[in-house]
């Protein structure tokens, strides 16, 4: 069991690092896109036709990518009105529940979002002239990065903290130096 966990740590250590040099760079892109759209359209009377095209589909990838980066950080935000019950000591085995419903929702997700990928795989971009296909698997995409980061947080970790956000991370942290 530890080769495994020491596997999908070394995986998630090197998905993480190309998720965030993703991000940063998928940000200036944008930023500089939008710059140059502007200077060009309102400036010089001629505006970049495709540039809105793919700064949706940078934005898109963006979104699924930081959703995925989010989980691995603890950064996301958890609405939970019983998440104080599930550290009592009896109610601590719906903490594996709720990390099994997430997993089966992320797997149900990425099959689902698979099915749309391959729908999308005849439609064209009408600017840049590509597959939307491309825009479409930043869903499956960001979700099975997911699903690495919930693994490995499980394996090394325990159920508790999978879905635990920032507030309750530091939270605890708190609770454990007093």
């Amino acid at each position: 069991m530890s080769a495994a966990r020491a596997a999908v740590g070394r995986l998630d250590d090197a998905l993480a690092r190309l998720e965030d040099v993703f991000l940063v760079a998928a940000h200036g892109i944008i930023a500089a896109l939008v710059l140059l759209a502007v200077i060009l359209r309102y400036g010089f009377n001629n505006p970049i036709t495709w540039g809105e095209e793919l700064v949706v589909g940078l934005f898109t990838w963006m979104v699924f990518v930081g959703a995925a980066a989010a989980i691995r950080s603890h950064m996301h935000i958890r609405i939970d009105v019983i998440g104080g019950l599930l550290a009592r000591p009896g109610l601590r085995w719906l903490n594996l529940v709720t990390l099994l419903v997430g997993i089966a929702i992320i797997v149900i997700m990425l099959w689902a979002c698979h099915e749309y990928v391959m729908q999308e795989l005849v439609v064209e971009s009408p600017m840049l002239g590509v597959s939307k296909a491309w825009f479409a698997a930043a869903m499956p995409s960001g979700l099975l990065l997911m699903l690495v980061h919930v693994l490995r947080a499980w394996m090394e970790r325990g159920a508790a903290t999978v879905f635990r956000g920032e507030a309750e991370t530091l939270a605890a942290g708190e609770a454990e130096a007093s």
